[in-house]
């Protein structure tokens, strides 16, 4: 029998198969695979399937470009029958949408075929995971960081959980996820001036956050826009503990290409 993260992958999997817009989007995405494999083939790559799954990370913002007629034809036969009536609000919450999917769907099979060699599990369904483990207490309200993909280890309540943002422009919501960050370091500083200074952020804020795991915030984005050398944009990717673009050959300053990411999580695991 799978091990239950193999078991949870392939549920998500599955998952993400039935849903109408993914489903949609979802031969662009295998077209582009098959291209991979064919060219790891040619170079007499072992594995080659495998490998795929690593290297199409990096080319999920060029499937999206290709998915999108896909995705409105889909959309306007919704809106043909009566199913909606707003095609332009649909197209926008599908692709975000659809972005993260990808993600979500991609790490998961690197998970199923062993690229991520660790027992961790891909959730898209983040609000409990953050609210017991993410939720820093400003005073009397809450924040809590923007997610759209989680990493963990059901077994290990003592290892990290990665968060992924996953957003199609830089400046979609990047502010809310990196502003958590800031708060996460300011609560969790061990200064040893923070118990006796009462002008400590710390301190002014009223912070209160006792994590009993840790948090790895990620950022990744299909940079529809190309908006990662813009110095605002470039400047706020220090702020995550990795930054990701879903392009090939883009590693450079404080943003990598997306296949890294498999490296990154079998290091933290």
């Amino acid at each position: 029998m799978p091990e239950y993260n193999i078991r949870e992958c392939n549920k998500l999997i599955r998952k993400l198969e039935r849903n109408n817009y993914f489903s949609a989007a979802l031969p662009a995405y295998n077209e582009k695979l098959n291209t991979i494999i064919n060219d790891l083939r040619e170079e007499e790559i072992d594995d080659a399937e495998a490998l795929s799954y690593i290297r199409i990370l990096s080319y999920l913002s060029e499937i999206m470009r290709n998915a999108q007629p896909l995705v409105d034809d889909y959309i306007q036969s919704r809106v043909d029958n009566g199913s909606i009536r707003d095609a332009s609000q649909a197209r926008k919450s599908a692709a975000g949408n659809i972005f993260q999917q990808f993600v979500a769907y991609t790490l998961s099979k690197n998970i199923v075929l062993g690229n991520i060699n660790k027992d961790i599990v891909v959730t898209t369904s983040t609000k409990r995971i953050l609210e017991d483990y993410a939720a820093i207490r400003v005073g009397d309200d809450i924040q809590k960081p923007d997610s759209d993909v989680l990493i963990y280890s059901s077994n290990d309540i003592n290892s990290p959980i990665i968060n992924f943002s996953c957003k199609t422009s830089c400046r979609e919501r990047a502010g809310q996820t990196y502003k958590w960050k800031l708060l996460s370091d300011i609560a969790t500083c061990n200064c040893e001036h923070k118990a006796t200074t009462a002008n400590c952020p710390a301190n002014i804020y009223n912070l209160d956050y006792h994590p009993q795991r840790n948090i790895k915030m990620c950022f990744v984005t299909s940079d529809f826009y190309n908006e990662i050398e813009q110095p605002q944009i470039a400047g706020m990717f220090r702020f995550f503990d990795q930054s990701f673009v879903a392009k090939p050959n883009r590693n450079n300053g404080f943003i990598k290409s997306f296949e890294n990411v498999i490296d990154y999580i079998n290091s933290i695991y």
